[in-house]
């Protein structure tokens, strides 16, 4: 499962899950650009780039390099600064991983519009940006692939109280994103662009780490394992989706929930 030399974007890389997968790709030997509002060294991490290579991967050897490109995922403009990034500094783009994204705690008659809004232009409209500012970059790549994040809320409801209320715009913009990889892995087959989403569980990541433990323990308990999620299993999931063993497979929506869903 060893990714030398591939070169990835990672959106929302500074913190939680995507500091993790941004992690699990260069222990495996990627070359990583990881786009967000704030850089890693900002969220108490350190860039991986800063470490003279000094730290080992998986395989023994030196982990690939790893650097940190402002990105709004909001705005076109960011998403060309970022692949203008990339191509200078590497020429090509192999993996893009979508992960960055948002939500609130509110339900159906309590969102507004603005919440509305900045969620699904985050979480649903941002993938598909990047998919269509990378294209060409990912046409020329012989192992080209696409890995959004979506999560298992965007197939079933949380649980009732005590758990916090639902959002119902994060979970519309999830249930999206997962059709959407469904329709580009339909739709970039014939230009060797496999399209893939990793769908998380509960994970104690910075969305859920303020929850008080009554409403976070439902969510916990909901899946058969009966624990949170580790970040590195999301990144595990993801390199196995971006690696030769998975050439394969294209628009699989992958559970990494300890048995949520089939709960």
């Amino acid at each position: 499962m060893e990714l030398d030399g591939l070169v990835a974007v990672v959106t929302g890389g500074a913190s939680g899950l995507g500091a993790a997968i941004v992690d699990g790709l260069a222990s495996r030997g990627a070359n990583v650009v990881y786009g967000d509002l704030r850089d890693r060294a900002d969220t108490g991490g350190r860039d991986r780039a800063d470490a003279g290579g000094r730290d080992r991967g998986e395989s023994g050897r030196s982990p690939g390099p790893t650097c940190f490109h402002p990105l709004d995922v909001r705005d076109p403009h960011s998403w060309q600064d970022l692949a203008t990034k990339v191509r200078t500094t590497y020429g090509r783009l192999d993996l893009l991983v979508n992960n960055a994204g948002v939500s609130t705690r509110a339900d159906l008659l309590s969102t507004t519009d603005d919440d509305w809004d900045r969620i699904l232009r985050t979480n649903l409209w941002a993938p598909w940006a990047g998919i269509r500012t990378f294209i060409e970059d990912l046409t020329t790549s012989p192992r080209a692939s696409v890995v959004n994040i979506g999560s298992i809320y965007g197939h079933l409801p949380p649980p009732p109280p005590p758990a916090p209320p639902s959002s119902v715009a994060y979970q519309v913009s999830k249930a999206g994103l997962h059709m959407l990889t469904k329709t580009a892995a339909v739709e970039l087959a014939p230009r060797g662009i496999r399209v893939n989403a990793v769908l998380p569980g509960v994970f104690v990541t910075p969305l859920l780490q303020d929850l008080p433990a009554e409403q976070l323990r439902p969510r916990i308990e909901r899946a058969p394992m009966a624990r949170p999620g580790d970040p590195a299993d999301v990144a595990a999931a993801v390199c196995y989706l971006a690696s030769p063993q998975a050439s394969f497979v294209t628009g699989v929506l992958l559970p990494v929930d300890g048995g949520y869903t089939a709960s």
